[in-house]
């Protein structure tokens, strides 16, 4: 069979950070929406020739690079498309793309826009953190009179970090500036910024640039502390268009278990995997490879990862309703 098709231009990893959290902004679009599941058809239907994956230059998109490399789903070809923008991910999400991998939040809110969208996975958990130089701020309490830069406005992170802020008590004493994802690390290794919250591997970066910056926060720790539950804080996943799912239900559970086996291989292989995000998107494989091992690489079916996405939602819902698409996802936003 031909070899699969990976389309990728290079990417910075300060490009990075903005393209995933560029999705976490994602508005509700009027969308034309055909029918959530498809008519069973009393044939067997083929497993398809091409699927075509959407994803950005970060963490959730190395299993499927993985995938790609090692034929994961045999006579399917897989075709990987980077989305850079919210515009590019919606588009993606929307029509001409049976997978695609997004913040939690922005395909809740496109599946309550209309897009026949479903949770496949979730992948990525609490990838984020707080790098600061200054060396008077050793604990979350020492924000307090600070300021604290969170790289894009209505993101996972921004969310995150002011409910956490909340829960220690300093919402009203902690000067929050939002900045642009691509210029924030710049600022941070400049001195011209002391703390700032962003995602991975741009953490890793920041530290492996600046030998006085520390990763101060455990964001994982906060969450399960501000929610007191041992649900885990997830960030980002899969999405399967509903009626290819309906249609093709072989190659959609093969498609998840594939991405779960490389996923495994993904936290098993960081100096290859590091290596493959070097040749195929472009970033710096020893930062990718040095990240790796910061991430929690379990890839959860949705059934499974249920109760995590939705305490996160109801947690998001209470505050910024807007965040969710306005109300909690339809049993059936999650892939069985």
């Amino acid at each position: 069979m031909s070899r699969s098709t990976v389309q990728t231009t290079l990417l910075s990893i300060a490009a990075l950070g903005a393209v995933l959290l560029s999705g976490c902004g994602t508005s509700v679009p009027t969308v034309s929406a055909d029918s959530a599941s498809a008519t069973p058809a009393e044939a067997p239907v083929a497993a398809p020739a091409e699927v075509r994956v959407s994803g950005p230059a970060s963490p959730p998109s190395l299993p499927i690079l993985r995938m790609i490399e090692a034929d994961a789903l045999g006579e399917t070809d897989i075709v990987f498309n980077r989305w850079e923008s919210a515009d590019q991910l919606t588009a993606a999400a929307t029509g001409g793309h049976e997978f695609v991998a997004a913040p939690l939040t922005t395909g809740a809110t496109l599946a309550r826009g209309g897009a026949d969208l479903s949770l496949l996975n979730v992948s990525a958990w609490a990838v984020m953190g707080l790098v600061t130089h200054d060396p008077a701020i050793q604990s979350v309490a020492d924000l307090a009179g600070t300021q604290l830069h969170i790289a894009m406005r209505a993101s996972a992170v921004d969310y995150t970090m002011q409910l956490i802020l909340e829960q220690h008590g300093l919402s009203d004493s902690v000067d929050i500036v939002y900045v642009d994802p691509m210029n924030g690390p710049e600022q941070f290794l400049s001195g011209q910024i002391s703390s700032l919250v962003t995602v991975e591997p741009q953490v890793t970066m920041l530290q492996a640039r600046d030998p006085e910056a520390r990763n101060l926060i455990d964001f994982a720790a906060e969450w399960a502390d501000l929610t007191d539950s041992k649900l885990p804080l997830p960030t980002a996943g899969t999405f399967v268009n509903g009626s290819f799912a309906a249609e093709h239900e072989e190659t959609t559970a093969a498609f998840q278990e594939a991405y779960a086996e490389a996923a495994t291989w993904v936290s098993e292989h960081p100096e290859e995997a590091g290596a493959l995000a070097e040749r195929e998107l472009g970033l710096p494989g020893a930062i990718v490879a040095a990240a790796i091992p910061r991430i929690a690489w379990d890839a959860q079916a949705a059934s499974e990862a249920r109760p995590a996405v939705e305490q996160y939602f109801s947690t998001l819902l209470t505050r910024w309703p807007e965040s969710v698409g306005g109300a909690l996802p339809e049993a059936s936003f999650y892939q069985r």
